[in-house]
């Protein structure tokens, strides 16, 4: 199938669904992960469709002609974004673990990628591990040696995590080793950015409590940017990515002084 015939198979699944998701697109066209992520980067740049969070929704923008606005973010499940890009999530969380030592004091936040990380966690690993992500809470729980620590507040029911002023008084009163930020979008302007408020709240409060910020982002989501702020380009330590340290994609962040992993 051509790439023009592609594109608007996916545009015809988009205005009968509202959405799409890669992994679904990746079996029907029967082409990889990667060159669904690059069509729907072509017609994101076309202004016909938006990218969110393991596909693409309608561009309210190009549907009604109208502004558009933060409520109108289609979310997919907690489900589908875990499946989204897994083995680019596999090869992430491998080395983000390598960072970690036994005795450190690790701050996590949500996402599929930070639960990936947790999931393949060393058995015998002696740890305090503090988070605000139900899911990697629970992913903890057969880890005998980590002592696993919830941040109790208001739970955002999409995304899983708590946030509130509850979380931010446990945060003020935390000094971690490392903090593993989960990454919507991450760009050379503005760094870390979200889609939710007092989501991106916490993040910065995880920030200021760590010695050590790495961003852990699959490369889709760089370059890109959500409306509010979370950690501005210079608070943030390192970047892991599945690609290469030596790849073009990332060298943009390593002159802004991230160590690239």
């Amino acid at each position: 199938m051509l790439k023009e015939e592609r594109q608007q198979f996916i545009l015809d699944e988009i205005r009968k669904n509202n959405k799409v998701l890669s992994s679904e697109l990746s079996t029907s066209l029967n082409v990889s992960e990667d060159t669904i992520r690059r069509d729907l980067r072509e017609l994101s740049d076309l202004g016909t469709i938006r990218r969110v969070h393991g596909g693409a929704v309608k561009n309210q923008n190009n549907i009604s002609g109208g502004m558009e606005d933060v409520s109108s973010y289609i979310p997919f499940s907690y489900e589908d974004r875990e499946v989204y890009s897994k083995a680019n999530k596999e090869v992430i969380a491998d080395k983000a673990i390598s960072l970690i030592k036994d005795d450190m004091v690790i701050l996590i936040d949500g996402g599929t990628t930070n639960l990936e990380i947790t999931k393949r966690l060393p058995k015998d690993l002696k740890a305090t591990i503090i988070t605000n992500c139900l899911p990697v809470a629970t992913s903890l729980a057969p880890y005998r040696f980590v002592d696993v620590y919830f941040l109790g507040g208001k739970m955002l029911p999409n995304a899983l995590v708590t946030v509130g002023n509850s979380v931010m008084k446990e945060l003020s009163e935390i000094r971690a080793d490392l903090c593993f930020m989960g990454t919507r979008s991450i760009d050379l302007k503005r760094g870390i950015t979200d889609i939710d408020r007092e989501e991106v709240e916490v993040k910065s409060a995880m920030s200021n409590a760590a010695l050590k910020v790495v961003s852990v982002a699959t490369s889709d989501k760089l370059m890109t940017s959500q409306p509010f702020l979370g950690i501005p380009i210079n608070k943030i330590h390192m970047l892991i990515t599945e690609l290469n340290a030596s790849d073009g994609v990332v060298q943009g962040f390593k002159q802004e002084g991230l160590d690239i992993l």
